[in-house]
């Protein structure tokens, strides 16, 4: 694949893969480097949810944020979809967790937090969610600045929100990493801003505490964990962290999507409480 044209990107380097599909580093035909995600060819189930896809992914790329990364195309090439966005040089948030194996300070937790936050809550005042939050998805510039990435799987809340938006993992589960879904996810149940909620909730323990609160052994077992476990309060594993902030982090890993905030904005109102 190194070498070759996908729909006029030459592809000079694979980034990644997961579930989802592949990630290559790409330059366009006006000279540009984009990250090119070419889907998974049994992650779209039918026409009708391909067609889906890029309905609703061409609403993403309406998305103008400066904590979320561009999503500059979206497409099908010789039945791959595909969409390409903007090309992020620094750092994932699994480096930033990996490095700091207690957690981060506090300060610095804020810092890193908020602008994932804002550009969180400016998706969904869109009436857009992502759905695939998790450290590989946030990433720091090199300038320091969070962004979100893979914007290009976001879902309408709408009336259709009544399934999965048509997509399915090799294993027949829905779209979601495993040690970052929401219980809804598991349960491959409706989705809706709130299962956003959960997921930055486990992310935000995690680069508090250093661990995942549901880590175990199997993707199996670390979602029985998450449908059925509740977590080490954050408070108890980093003692210096404000309460205030812990107790957000809770309501963010209720098992019951309505004890949850509703959305990122009422979320990032909390942490902005929080901090204060």
């Amino acid at each position: 694949m190194l070498g070759s044209i996908f729909s006029g990107y030459k592809i000079i380097d694979r980034l990644g893969g997961g579930n989802t599909g592949i990630v290559y580093k790409a330059v366009d035909q006006n000279g540009r480097i984009v990250a090119l995600k070419i889907l998974a060819n049994d992650l779209l189930i039918s026409r009708e949810k391909q067609a889906r896809f890029l309905r609703e992914s061409q609403a993403a790329v309406m998305l103008e944020h400066p904590s979320i990364a561009q999503l500059l195309e979206v497409g099908e090439y010789h039945n791959c979809s595909y969409f390409a966005m903007e090309f992020i040089e620094g750092k994932s948030f699994r480096d930033v967790i990996d490095s700091h194996p207690t957690g981060l300070p506090i300060d610095l937790f804020f810092e890193t937090v908020e602008p994932v936050m804002s550009g969180l809550a400016y998706a969904h005042d869109m009436n857009l969610i992502h759905r695939d939050l998790k450290p590989e998805n946030l990433r720091l510039t090199l300038d320091g600045l969070p962004k979100i990435l893979d914007f290009g799987l976001v879902k309408f809340m709408d009336e259709d929100s009544k399934d999965d938006g048509g997509f399915k993992t090799l294993t027949g589960m829905v779209l979601g990493s495993a040690r970052y879904m929401s219980p809804e996810q598991a349960n491959a149940e409706p989705l809706d801003a709130r299962t956003d909620v959960f997921s930055m909730g486990i992310i935000m323990y995690e680069l508090l505490t250093g661990s995942n609160p549901f880590d175990a052994r199997s993707p199996f077992v670390t979602m029985q964990r998450i449908l059925t476990h509740n977590p080490v309060s954050a408070e108890l594993v980093r003692p210096d962290a404000p309460l205030s902030l812990c107790a957000v982090i809770s309501r963010c890993l209720a098992k019951e999507p309505d004890l949850r905030y509703d959305n990122a904005i009422q979320l990032q109102e909390a942490l902005q409480s929080a901090r204060t």
